[in-house]
């Protein structure tokens, strides 16, 4: 049975009367009696509309309801009203499949001004309205999509020595199908596309960037991570999940998923463990190297000369590899590099996994090249050396400026001449540390003011001799 709404807007209608418009404006006004258009409201995650191919009714609301994140269906809330109006009778419907009909009788009120159905699982509702004189009554229409929307897993689908492959287990309804009101054909609503997902992956702590599709493949982890995943869609509905990787994890038979090895070190002056400062200095140069590989649990240390002090390619400053995570002592550089660097390598491997019964380990291998730099020998020439001081006044001591200091020297001496050529000062070391001369003779006080003439030897750690002579003008307050 049609309303009287539905029946007004039918031809069918205007066939019973001549003065067809005339008439349906003082019925329409008679029906409404003044109230404004009634209409279905749902506390939905969205709403849109159909697409009925019978032009004669009005397109009807389709609510979509996404379910929670675990993936249950949320069942909907539909109201119906009429703002405005009191006393009236609701009766809900639902859409029946086998017949075509909004025939399925669901509940009916009386009485009130708005009527709600709740737990409405998908499909069609109609909803009749009429007034308490039965003068006018209507119906509405609306529908309700169950989008399942969910992300039930992240897996490690493939893990190798150099990357690693995250596959995503999602559930989500493209479509709905629902029924003309007229003719009972059905029609689909196209909900979204997955293939128009977004696919936005985290990764604590930062690793290597990942691509922003559902089963990526990027440069494996070194270290346990914690992945999660947030997918959109084009409405701006999301879904997290999130995959832990902890050390020892494994699929079942041994193939653990860390199992790619960093290699990486540094080395440091300074001897504090998480510090790296400059690898360069006179010899002879103590350096200690720190490791720092990322899931290593075997290594093997290689120090090699410069390339031009080796006899062979693979020409080592140790006599054996040192195969600890820390070399047991600091490493000694005696002899100065003059065109090349000391080269360093590091080669660790990573956890045992098992293939197909067989034990493997990744390997990694970090080679710095030219890494230590050791200056070379050096004393400086005349005029470079100072020539004039004043014990007591703003240059009280003859000795090397900052930029003239001697350098990778395992044998140093100075000799000091008055005018007459008696030695009057002299000194030794065995690394070029010294400090200066004060004016002070040996056993005779302050040398008086003159000129003053020196002779230094040394040797350098390369094996280089230096031999400078030169004057120097003392002066002395007044």
């Amino acid at each position: 049975m049609r309303s009287i709404f539905e029946l007004l807007l039918s031809t069918d209608f205007f066939k019973m009367t001549k003065r067809g418009p005339s008439i349906l404006l003082l019925v329409g006004l008679i029906l409404w009696g003044g109230s404004t258009f009634s209409q279905i409201t749902a506390n939905a995650s969205r709403s849109d509309t159909t697409t009925y191919k019978t032009d004669s009714i009005a397109n009807d609301p389709i609510f979509v309801y996404y379910s929670d994140p675990r993936g249950f269906n949320t069942t909907g809330t539909l109201t119906a009203s009429v703002p405005d109006s009191t006393n009236l009778t609701f009766s809900w419907f639902s859409y029946n499949e086998r017949t075509s009909k909004f025939d399925i009788a669901l509940k009916t009120e009386s009485g009130v001004a708005e009527s709600t159905k709740d737990n409405c699982t998908q499909g069609g509702y109609m909803v009749t309205v009429s007034n308490s004189q039965n003068t006018w009554d209507t119906a509405f229409y609306a529908w309700v999509f169950q989008n399942e929307f969910n992300v039930s897993a992240i897996n490690v689908y493939n893990s190798t020595c150099e990357l690693m492959e995250l596959h995503t287990s999602m559930a989500y309804d493209e479509e709905f199908e629902y029924y003309d009101r007229v003719s009972g054909k059905p029609l689909t609503y196209f909900s979204d596309n997955v293939k128009f997902m977004k696919y936005r992956w985290e990764a604590t702590p930062q690793g290597a960037a990942i691509p922003s599709v559902k089963n990526p493949v990027f440069e494996a982890p070194t270290k346990p991570t914690v992945y999660r995943l947030t997918v959109e869609d084009s409405h701006g509905e999301s879904r997290t999940k999130k995959l832990e990787i902890e050390e020892g994890d494994d699929n079942g038979d041994g193939n653990v998923y860390l199992k790619a090895v960093k290699a990486k070190f540094s080395a440091s002056r300074s001897f504090v463990p998480t510090e790296e400062t400059d690898s360069s200095g006179q010899a002879p140069l103590l350096v200690q190297f720190i490791d720092s590989s990322e899931n290593a649990i075997e290594w093997s240390w290689y120090f090699y000369k410069p390339i031009d002090q080796r006899v062979v390619e693979a020409d080592s400053l140790m006599t054996d590899t040192i195969t600890t995570q820390y070399p047991p002592d600091s490493i000694l550089y005696r002899r100065p590099n003059e065109k090349y660097g000391y080269d360093v390598a590091l080669m660790v491997k990573g956890p045992v996994y098992i293939v197909d019964g067989e034990q493997h380990q990744c390997v990694d291998r970090l080679l710095k090249e030219e890494y230590i730099n050791v200056d070379s020998s050096f004393i400086a020439k005349n005029p470079d050396i100072p020539n004039a001081f004043t014990p007591g006044g703003a240059n009280p001591v003859f000795k090397f400026t900052d930029e003239t200091m001697p350098k990778s020297i395992r044998h140093f001496e100075i000799k000091i001449y008055d005018r007459w050529g008696m030695r009057i000062y002299s000194y030794e070391d065995n690394d070029g540390s010294w400090e200066g001369w004060d004016g002070k003779t040996f056993g005779f006080g302050d040398a008086p003011a003159g000129v003053y003439f020196y002779t230094i030897y040394a040797e350098g750690w390369n094996d280089e001799k230096f031999r400078r002579k030169g004057y120097v003008h003392l002066f002395r307050s007044k």
